[in-house]
């Protein structure tokens, strides 16, 4: 029981840390890893939570008052006596108060600090405070209230029978546990299938045509590109709202960028 009243109190003095970090970092872009488990989310959240309890500790002891160290440290190790019971009671209701007062206070710093690193791009300056994932500022270009940025995809895929390469704007993207893409969203899309690029042809006027190594008779393909106006045409359009494509299906991708003006 009393072990059991340490970890309760050391994850209680953990929460506003915890969310100080969340709020930080809420974007479904963040660099946060949104599977971390509840032991890792602590962790990370351990040194926001300390300083913020030692700024506390510093108010509250600036106006004379005490703090019993030695209670609190005994019941961190599971060492509380009877008494310790009796003043745990008799501190409960200042302790919650406290404890709604720095996460009341880590909630706006986050919130104020989140405000001022995107305004002044301080993330450029100070890696440390970087809210975003790597892909958010390459995916996604920041639009003013006179211009729209649009970000328009080149897509190379490589099915078992063919090559596609899919063409559209980009109107999302998923990222996985570790960071990475996992999704991209795009709507006005077109198709276009590598092999209809090219048409057959047999030049047996000047090459010599070799049998297979299988032994068959038929001679080798040669391969002749069509003009440029009939490549064109062979981008398919794909109907819909919107249409995902998995990442780990992608072996390249071309990114344009689009600007619009906006006029009032």
């Amino acid at each position: 029981m009393s072990l059991a009243i340490g970890f309760l109190i050391i994850f209680l003095l953990t929460v506003p840390g915890i969310v100080f970090r969340v709020t930080y970092l809420s974007s479904p872009y963040s660099k946060r890893n949104i599977n971390t488990t509840t032991l890792e989310e602590i962790y990370s959240s351990l040194i926001p939570a300390f300083i913020f309890h030692c700024i506390s500790v510093l108010i509250i002891t600036s106006d004379g008052r005490t703090i019993n160290y030695q209670f609190v440290f005994n019941l961190l190790i599971g060492n509380n006596t009877a008494k310790d019971i009796n003043d745990l009671n008799r501190y409960l209701h200042d302790f919650l108060l406290y404890m709604l007062a720095n996460t009341l206070a880590n909630f706006l710093f986050a919130l104020l600090l989140r405000w001022l690193v995107l305004r002044f791009k301080l993330y450029k300056v100070f890696p440390a405070l970087r809210i975003y994932n790597r892909w958010y500022d390459i995916l996604k270009p920041k639009s003013t209230k006179n211009e729209k940025n649009s970000v328009w995809l080149d897509i190379l895929l490589e099915t078992r029978n063919d090559v596609l390469i899919y063409r559209g704007f980009l109107t999302d993207f998923w990222l996985d546990k570790d960071g990475g893409i996992k999704e991209l969203h795009l709507e006005d899309v077109r198709r276009r299938v590598m092999s209809k690029d090219l048409k057959f042809s047999v030049n047996d006027e000047s090459h010599t045509v070799a049998p297979h190594a299988t032994g068959s008779e038929e001679p080798d393909v040669l391969y002749e590109p069509l003009v440029t106006d009939q490549i064109d045409e062979r981008y398919y359009y794909i109907p819909g709202e919107r249409f995902i494509i998995k990442y780990e299906d992608v072996k390249n991708m071309n990114i344009t960028y689009y600007s619009e003006q906006i006029v009032d």
